[in-house]
């Protein structure tokens, strides 16, 4: 069993009844404690030469550190099919701690909030100091290294835009796009201005009697104290391949709160787990947690049903991907750029191949591929 099966199923019902969980919370420990057991039920692989196995079913749950292994080899690689000859810049968007309450007791108003406030900035600034469409992605990350509470999106931004009338692609300097302070003042902006509108519409949730949103007195004196916090943007180091873009959407795109290599011992109620104190010069220490602090926590960072995570804008938008990503290579080659040669797409047997080896597809005694037989119940 791994080990964050194993937490997630000690003494799950227990938890359950003693703390208040939502319905998807209770659906991701049912699925993760579930993942590849008897109580998922299993299905059978056949081979022409009469030889079966039997194989446990995943949960497909996409909170479970271990399930969402060939879903994400299978985006990343689809992604490729997007990527220019350009370097890429890395942006995080935050939110000051004051408003990490409010957004967990609001989690798909404001995390679609945080998307819209991000894109804005990014279009509006790029549009109008650089005139440019650009193209860029975005993912939502809800956890610290601790597993607390910490929303934040995370943008991986093309580092040059389409011009308005479609007729050159212009590259942007490779130090920084736009400089982060004004992106935080934008950001800042839009995201009170959205804030606002949501107040009035009255869609919010209160998180608690002393909720900013008790009445509208309150909650405008919280507003004016978020206007004067200065915002933070981050600008990290940039791509300067489409390798390490690559890379980046394999490891960051379909991450979880916490893998299962990051814990290290579970006993007598505890469990200890590795994180890089960056309070601390990034070092990493071990944290150890009572068994229903840690399932408190990881259960924070659960989305929303059918949340979309990751999300794509400007030219990178899904509507005219294909066509908008051809116009930009065909442009900057005929500026003098670099080519790019785009890869040809696998199969999914192919990318099964790369991600759990030929061995486990094939039958052990003639080599055939196996194939999908029927579901068995072994209860």
């Amino acid at each position: 069993m791994r080990k964050i099966q194993a937490v997630l199923s000690y003494n799950a019902m227990d938890y359950i009844s003693s703390h208040h969980t939502s319905f998807q919370q209770v659906k991701a420990i049912n699925a993760i404690s579930s993942c590849r057991t008897r109580n998922a039920g299993s299905h059978t692989l056949s081979c022409e030469c009469g030889h079966e196995k039997i194989v446990s079913n995943s949960c497909s749950n996409r909170h479970c550190p271990t399930c969402g292994g060939f879903s994400k080899e299978l985006w990343v690689h689809k992604q490729q099919e997007s990527l220019l000859p350009s370097h890429y810049f890395h942006l995080v968007f935050t939110v000051p701690d004051s408003l990490r309450e409010l957004i967990y007791f609001n989690q798909k108003l404001l995390y679609n909030l945080m998307y819209d406030a991000a894109s804005k900035t990014l279009i509006d600034l790029s549009k109008d100091k650089l005139g440019v469409i650009p193209g860029f992605s975005l993912v939502l990350h809800t956890w610290s290294q601790t597993l607390l509470f910490h929303p934040h999106i995370h943008c991986i931004f093309v580092g040059g835009g389409l011009s308005k009338d479609y007729s050159h692609f212009k590259s942007f300097k490779k130090k920084f796009f736009i400089h982060v302070k004004i992106l935080s003042a934008v950001f800042k902006g839009k995201f009170l201005e959205g804030l606002k509108k949501l107040y009035s519409s009255g869609e919010f949730k209160p998180a608690s009697q002393t909720s900013p949103l008790s009445s509208s007195d309150t909650f405008q004196s919280f507003l004016d104290s978020l206007y004067d916090k200065d915002w933070i943007v981050f600008s990290k180091s940039v791509f300067k391949c489409a390798d390490h873009v690559i890379k980046y959407l394999g490891r960051y795109t379909h991450r979880v709160a916490i893998s299962d290599f990051r814990i290290k011992s579970i006993s007598n109620n505890e469990v200890s787990f590795s994180y890089h104190d960056n309070k601390d010069g990034g070092k990493q220490k071990i944290m150890t947690l009572s068994y229903h602090e840690f399932m408190r926590r990881f259960l924070l960072h659960v989305l929303p049903h059918k949340f979309v995570k990751i999300r794509h804008y400007g030219f990178l938008s899904n509507r005219f991907r294909s066509s908008k990503v051809a116009l930009c290579r065909n442009l900057i080659a005929k500026q003098g750029g670099l080519v790019l040669s785009v890869l040809p797409m696998l199969d999914k047997i192919c990318l099964l191949e790369k991600l759990i080896g030929k061995e486990k597809l094939c039958c052990p005694k003639c080599g055939r591929y196996f194939t999908y037989n029927h579901e068995v119940n072994l209860n």
